[in-house]
């Protein structure tokens, strides 16, 4: 056997065992997190919204358990296959039935033939809202919980204010309230931090992002690079906790390995940024929303420079909430306090935002 041969072989059978360890490890995380209770779910479905096939995945330990629906974030940069469908929902389900969707174009829910005219903040909360309505048939309720994180924020609070008969109560996890003015704030950050860095080269490649408003998604994910290595987005997590994390959509028993690789690789989130840019660089809830008709909530991380939280206290402050309005500052977090204060976060939604609500 010669060496170019012996090599190939190798190789081979390298990525044959690494793929054989996959399966095994999938077969495992499926079977340790698997729901026991007799009135237990966890069902991965394929639903139309919109006239797209999407996909979603329902857990909870016992089905009559009021429905929390979670917006990812992006939008396009979903949960669904990551460990939060599994390992840090393990407390939810068991007083909710907690349900993951992957928007259309993230995750599972991407595909090639997505028509790009159909990427708009307002299909968005369409697809929501047929969700929700779903959610209601299927689970029996006539209303749900709407939690959303960063970028899904937006669709989420459009949708509270549009179909308010049909939520107990929404949570806006890092919300989005004006890109601009929170863009602003996430360049002043690095650019201070750059200064105090000393760091001539980092200086000057920051000078050359240069500050918002960004006519195209390049020079926004630039900055949204250096306020994630300067501690912006997590605080009591590292960068390579979430590498470890964005490692999940590999081993996910809810994803193939192709659908595993392609989020990995960040297509849909491509496709979708690309995609909407346009409209999304240009939200401004304080314009379009200053009051609500559900009662609403913020988890909100004092050291986020993603979605900056002196932005959402602003609004906070000046929304009209007829049916009350809470924010919650995580001490210890940045852009994820779901994973960052796993515990907090659970304690607030069972306990305050649950029992606040549920027989409303």
């Amino acid at each position: 056997m010669n060496i170019f041969l012996l090599i190939i072989v190798s190789i081979t059978g390298f990525f044959l065992l690494l793929y054989i360890g996959l399966l095994l490890y999938k077969n495992y995380l499926r079977n340790s997190t698997r729901i026991e209770t007799s009135n237990g779910i966890s069902s991965l479905e394929e639903i139309t919204l919109g006239d797209l096939k999407q996909w979603i995945f329902i857990r909870s330990t016992d089905q009559n358990n009021p429905v929390l629906l979670f917006l990812h974030g992006g939008p396009g940069a979903p949960l669904l296959g990551m460990s939060s469908s599994r390992k840090y929902d393990a407390e939810l389900i068991k007083h909710f039935t907690v349900v993951h969707w992957d928007q259309r174009g993230a995750g599972k829910s991407f595909s090639d033939d997505i028509p790009i005219d159909s990427m708009t903040l307002d299909r968005f909360v369409e697809d929501c809202n047929e969700l929700i309505d779903y959610l209601r048939n299927r689970f029996l309720t006539q209303k749900i919980f709407l939690v959303a994180h960063s970028g899904g924020t937006v669709i989420g609070i459009k949708t509270a204010q549009r179909y308010p008969e049909k939520i107990h109560a929404y949570v806006g996890v890092a919300q989005v309230i004006n890109e601009y003015e929170q863009q602003k704030v996430s360049y002043k950050f690095i650019v201070e931090k750059a200064e105090k860095s000393e760091d001539s080269g980092r200086q000057n490649a920051i000078k050359a992002i240069g500050p918002p408003p960004y006519e195209s998604p390049k020079k926004f994910l630039k900055m949204s690079g250096y306020v994630a290595k300067y501690g912006g987005l997590l605080h009591s997590k590292s960068m390579m906790d979430m590498i470890i994390i964005a490692l999940d959509f590999l081993t996910s028993p809810e994803y193939s390995l192709l659908e595993g690789i392609r989020t990995f690789r960040n297509k849909g989130f491509d496709f979708t940024i690309n995609a909407m840019w346009e409209e999304l660089k240009n939200v401004n809830l304080t314009k379009e929303i200053q009051s609500i008709k559900v009662p609403i909530y913020f988890f909100e991380g004092k050291y986020d420079v993603a979605t900056p939280t002196v932005v959402v206290e602003k609004f906070y402050d000046n929304l009209d909430a007829e049916k009350g309005k809470k924010l919650f500052i995580f001490e210890n977090s940045g852009h994820m306090p779901m994973m960052e204060e796993k515990e907090r976060y659970e304690e607030l939604l069972i306990n305050v935002v649950l029992k606040d609500n549920l027989n409303k």
